[in-house]
């Protein structure tokens, strides 16, 4: 199961009564060498429909994702953005990310050589941007733009500019802007609109006057178009229409409802709650039958209603029409709001949606339903890299309540872990350890002590003391219950293996490292989880490709392809390691088409890190074409314990100043460090010594 919402991917289903705005696609098409397309303007002035109009009348190949605020999750963020990429010129319906989600830089590596390897101009879309406020995202979306390759533009729809370097684009003659002034509907297109769209054929006068009183903004006159039809006295009303915007949503809503029957007005109150609906879920909402029809209706009506699917299953009010809807539900029916949510919850929990299921039950201040479905779901949040969601959840939960859950807590502790901020992982494992005790589900007491272990195992490597963190690595080997459900407990011992692993390494002990990675690769394939047998094997080969031993590499890789299940976009990470084995044998033709294969299937899967590695390893195959042999494969001189630290740390990512604040050593240390690791590598930078490192086994 890929994880991945399918109606985040593509525009919205073509509306009813749109009318083309010829002056402004026209713009867009004339300026295709933009990197950066920013549509910018407030809520409702028709940016996501411009957008839509123009892709559907284009022939340029394109990918859409639609933003929400669960997107700030970095995580979050690139598994649907590299899965919204690789969709282009193919089926965004189905998109599929099995893999775990990577880094920002990684992230941005894995786009730029997918938008590069497109055989024509490409158009990507972020709709709703304004909902993103992580900064690293803003950083390495930034960092893409500048960068992104011949033919490839980013388009991207906001309520406000984002916090990118928009002076320097701008002053590159790279940016296209497009803003509310320009979105404004000009009379011209105001009386075609709603002659041959509304049916309402008003004279030149009224149609001036209209388009002034709405300052041309789309929603306002779309809902003004409403409250005229079939009315006599059209001039009169238009001339009472006020000069604010919000004045005027606040008088055509009034107008619009008023016009509806009273069953028709509830279930507008009723289904405002919830960013999509579908007829089930409104009829879940509403107790009332025939949802879809009356769906569809709202629709046909134009009632600021629009399809998210083009077999049209699902819906979304305009946003500011459910903000008034949802603020008139307040009033009419005070307290049913928190109701209406817990129903969501439960009706999204039925149908597997769990991120929504928790999202309304928070809504509904259910804290026993979240606390539930956060015990069962946080795992495979973490186990996808979606730090952030996860943290945020537990925040959204009294900390009291957190504290006293010891799976909550130790959800926590992990998801502290996995973000780098160890100061208050000791904390939680003492929540555990309180809670424990009192906690009536054996499941808890099966499986905590054993968690406790891996997190000390990881708190004693971050501080450097790596005979404490092997002792703790090998206790939780051995704390893995040995009645507990033989799919989960592989995993378990997998995952504790792979610790002890790691630890190895970073101790010096390369040939222990190695066996243990080895260890793990059966726990893995007993557990179903392909992604880490195959980088499980791929650490394996690249110790023997280090030792020389490129053949042992290659057999290892061979024979591990067939148990991977067919189809299965897992063997990327394989087919990695053997473009390096041949490389190390100076085949680089082998080695250039393992690599693309690599490419090719990661791109498939929505691997990010692997589709890194594997473009990383073209780049050294290139350029041993260019100097006439194959890669080395010795140091130049053994690394220290310490160094290997070290090393280790710059390949996971660390900064300067965070391997400084993780080994309680200066900056300064930490800089000799690494230029000292650099000579024995023969590297020159951080990238440099991250392939060496690879290539020699040292790194993941």
């Amino acid at each position: 199961m890929s994880g991945l919402l399918g109606t985040k991917f593509g525009p919205q289903a073509r509306r009813r009564h749109v009318i083309g705005r010829p002056r402004l696609g026209e713009l867009l098409d004339t300026h295709a060498h933009a990197r950066l397309v920013l549509v910018s303007a407030p809520a409702g002035f028709g940016k996501s429909t411009l957008l839509a109009d123009w892709l559907r009348r284009s022939d340029v190949s394109r990918a859409w994702l639609s933003l929400d605020s669960g997107d700030n999750d970095p995580a979050r963020f690139w598994r649907y953005l590299l899965a919204a990429a690789a969709s282009i010129d193919g089926d965004a319906s189905q998109p599929s990310s099995d893999a775990g989600a990577p880094d920002g830089e990684t992230a941005v590596a894995a786009l730029l050589d997918g938008l590069a390897s497109r055989p024509r101009p490409c158009v990507l879309v972020l709709d709703d941007y304004h909902v993103i406020e992580e900064p690293s995202i803003h950083e390495h979306l930034a960092f893409a733009i500048a960068h992104l390759p011949p033919g490839a533009r980013l388009v991207i729809s906001t309520r406000s500019d984002p916090p990118f370097p928009l002076a320097r684009i701008r002053a590159a003659g790279e940016l296209l802007e497009v803003r509310a002034a320009d979105l404004r509907f000009t009379p011209g297109e105001v009386g075609t609109w709603l002659a041959e769209s509304m049916g309402l054929p008003l004279s030149a006068e009224d149609v001036e006057l209209l388009a002034d009183r709405t300052e041309g903004w789309a929603a306002a006159l779309q809902l003004a178009a409403l409250t005229l039809r079939g009315r006599s006295d059209a001039a009169e009303r238009i001339r009472r229409l006020g000069a604010s915007h919000r004045f005027i949503l606040d008088y055509v809503v009034e107008e619009v409802l008023g016009g509806l029957e009273p069953g028709e007005q509830e279930f507008l109150l009723r289904t405002s709650i919830v960013d999509r609906v579908s007829g089930p879920l409104s009829e879940a909402l509403t107790g009332e039958p025939d949802g879809q029809a009356r769906l569809e209706a709202f629709e046909a009506a134009n009632l600021l209603i629009s399809a998210l699917d083009d077999e049209r299953n699902w819906f979304r009010y305009h946003a500011l029409f459910a903000e008034i809807l949802r603020a008139r539900l307040r009033a009419a029916h005070p307290g049913l709001e928190a109701a209406l949510h817990e129903r969501a919850s439960a009706w999204f929990e039925d149908h597997g949606e769990l991120d929504a299921a928790i999202r309304h039950g928070l809504r509904a201040a259910d804290l026993e339903r979240v606390r539930r479905l956060l015990r069962g779901h946080w795992l495979e949040r973490l186990k996808r890299g979606e730090i952030r969601t996860v943290r945020d959840w537990l925040d959204a939960l009294p900390d009291a309540l957190v504290r006293s859950d010891p799976q909550l807590s130790n959800a926590y502790g992990w998801s502290l872990i996995l973000a780098g901020d160890y100061d208050g992982v000791a904390q939680r494992m003492a929540d555990v350890e309180t809670a424990l005790p009192l906690s009536e589900d054996p499941f808890d007491h099966a499986v905590l002590p054993q968690q406790l272990e891996s997190q000390r195992a990881k708190l004693a490597e971050v501080r450097g003391d790596l005979d404490a963190s092997l002792g703790h690595a090998r206790s939780a080997l051995d704390l893995v219950p040995a009645d507990i459900d033989p799919m989960y407990g592989a995993l378990m011992r997998g995952q504790a293996t792979i610790q002890l692993a790691h630890v190895l390494r970073r101790t010096g002990d390369l040939a222990g490292a190695a066996a243990t990675y080895r260890a793990a690769i059966p726990l893995f394939a007993a557990g179903g989880n392909w992604l880490a047998v195959a980088r499980s094997v791929c650490n394996v080969a690249r110790f023997e490709i280090g030792a020389g031993n490129a053949d042992a590499a290659l057999h290892l890789c061979r024979a591990t392809l067939p148990q991977i299940p067919a189809g299965s976009s897992s063997v990327a990470a394989v087919l990695v390691a053997m473009a390096e084995a041949l490389l190390a044998k100076g085949e680089l033709d082998a080695a250039d088409a393992e690599a693309g294969r690599a490419i090719d299937l990661a791109r498939q899967g929505g691997d990010g890190p692997t589709l890194a590695e594997a473009t990383e390893v073209r780049g050294h195959i290139a350029r041993a074409r260019s100097s006439g042999g194959g890669a080395g494969s010795t140091l130049v001189e053994r690394l220290t314990p310490r160094e290997l630290e070290v090393l280790g740390l710059v390949c996971a990512g660390r900064s300067n100043s965070q391997i400084a604040r993780e080994l309680f050593v200066t900056v300064g240390t930490a800089k000799g460090h690494i230029h000292t690791i650099y000579g024995k590598l023969g590297a020159t930078n951080r990238v440099e010594a991250i392939l060496r490192a690879r290539e020699l086994g040292l790194a993941n």
